[in-house]
C-alpha cells in the first residue's frame, strides 16, 4: 500500500522519509515472529462493508446475521487468533471483544472537550488497535491517519478495518519521533498514554505544537502521580513492572511541560485515578498477560508493585497559537 492518501498535504509533509519508513515497515510482518499474524489477514473472507456504529461504546462492526453461520464462527475464531486485545471493547458480528482497557472510560472522560472534527484533519498517536480512531471516525474527518509502530497493532487494525471499511482512515507503523516529518497538518493531534514512554517528553510536546496547524488543538493524556508540586517520578528500573517508563509527573508538571513547549490554552480535562474497572483481565487479554492488579501493591494498592504511587490518569488540552493574522474564532 502506498501513502496516496497523504499527497494532498504533501507540500507539508517529508513525503521521500516517509514513504522510506513505510517501505521498510510493511515489512515487519514477514518477520519469522510474525507470519502467524500475516496468516491471519490472509485468511480473512472477502466480505463487503458490514454495518457499523461507531458511536457504541463498544464501537459495534456487524451484525451476527449479516454473516452465514459458518463465516461467523471463522471471523471470530480469526480475532481470537489476535488475542490479547489491549483497548477497546468492540461488539464484532455480536460477540463482544472485552478487551483488557475499556477505553470507552478514556474516550467518555474527554469527548466534550474535543473539538467538532467533521471535515479535519486528526493524528492519533501511539493509536494501538485504532479503538479511538473509529470513534472519531463518527464524525467523519477528512483525514485520521493513527501511528503504532507494533506490528500486533497494527494487524489487529488491519482486522477490524477489513470489515468495517471506514473512510478517510488509515494506519502506519510510525512512531512519535517521525513527527518532525509532519510541519502544520493536523488540525487536531491526540497523544493518549505515550508521553511517559520517551525520554524527552519536552522535545515530544514541541513535535506535536509544530505538527498541529495553527490554532489546532492538542488532546495529552497521560499517567501521573499525585502531588501539588511540580515535578516528576524518574524511576530508577521499573514503574508498575513497565521498564519503558521514564517521567511521571504530578498534574501541575504537566501542565508546565506543555507551557514550556509553548502550547496556549492549557485546560485540565480530567485527573482520575486507575481502577480496576477501567484495565483488568479478561477472556480477550488472559493470562500470562498481566494487567493493573498485578502492578500494585497487593497489601497497599496506592502503591506499585515497586513501592511507587500508584498511576492516575491526567488529560490535558491545549492549543497551537493562532496565525498572528488569523481570526481569534477557532
Amino acid at each position: 500500500m502506498s501513502l496516496d492518501y497523504l499527497l494532498p498535504y504533501k507540500e507539508k509533509l517529508n513525503f521521500d522519509a516517509l514513504l522510506e519508513l513505510k517501505k521498510d515497515r510493511d515489512t515487519w510482518i514477514d518477520r519469522k515472529s510474525n507470519l502467524e499474524l500475516k496468516n491471519i489477514l490472509e485468511s480473512l473472507p472477502p466480505l463487503e462493508k458490514s454495518s457499523v456504529d461507531l458511536a457504541c461504546d463498544a464501537v459495534k462492526i456487524g451484525d451476527r446475521d449479516d454473516l452465514d453461520p459458518e463465516t461467523a464462527s471463522k471471523v471470530i475464531e480469526l480475532a481470537k487468533g489476535l488475542i490479547p486485545w489491549r483497548k477497546g471493547p468492540f461488539n464484532f458480528y455480536g460477540e463482544l471483544i472485552d478487551a483488557e482497557w475499556r477505553s470507552d472510560f478514556k474516550w467518555n472522560r474527554l469527548k466534550d472537550h474535543v473539538d467538532n472534527l467533521e471535515g479535519k484533519t486528526v493524528l492519533d498517536i501511539g493509536c494501538n488497535n485504532g479503538y479511538f480512531l473509529f470513534r472519531m471516525a463518527a464524525q467523519n474527518p477528512e483525514l485520521l491517519l493513527g501511528i503504532d509502530p507494533v506490528v500486533p497493532c497494527e494487524t489487529q487494525f488491519k482486522f477490524l478495518q477489513h470489515f468495517a471499511k471506514v473512510p478517510n482512515l488509515h494506519f502506519e507503523m510510525f512512531g512519535v519521533e517521525h513527527l518532525n516529518h509532519f510541519k502544520e497538518v493536523f488540525d487536531v493531534i491526540f497523544s493518549m498514554g505515550i508521553i511517559y514512554h520517551h525520554r524527552h517528553p519536552l522535545e515530544q510536546l514541541i513535535h506535536i505544537r509544530e505538527a498541529l496547524k495553527p490554532g489546532g488543538q492538542a488532546i495529552i493524556e497521560t499517567i501521573g502521580i499525585p502531588g501539588e508540586e511540580s515535578y516528576a517520578l524518574f524511576p530508577e528500573d521499573r514503574y508498575a513492572k513497565m521498564r519503558n517508563v521514564f517521567f511521571v509527573p504530578t498534574l501541575s508538571c504537566f501542565i508546565n511541560w506543555c507551557k514550556k513547549a509553548k502550547l496556549i490554552d492549557v485546560e485540565v480535562v480530567a485527573a482520575t485515578p486507575l481502577t480496576f474497572e477501567e484495565q483488568r483481565l479478561t477472556d480477550w487479554c488472559p493470562p500470562p498477560s498481566q494487567s493493573l492488579e498485578d502492578f500494585l501493591d497487593p497489601n497497599d494498592t496506592s502503591k506499585t508493585i515497586e513501592g511507587h504511587p500508584a498511576p492516575m490518569r491526567f488529560c490535558l488540552k491545549a492549543r497551537k497559537k493562532p496565525a498572528q493574522n488569523a481570526s481569534k474564532n477557532i
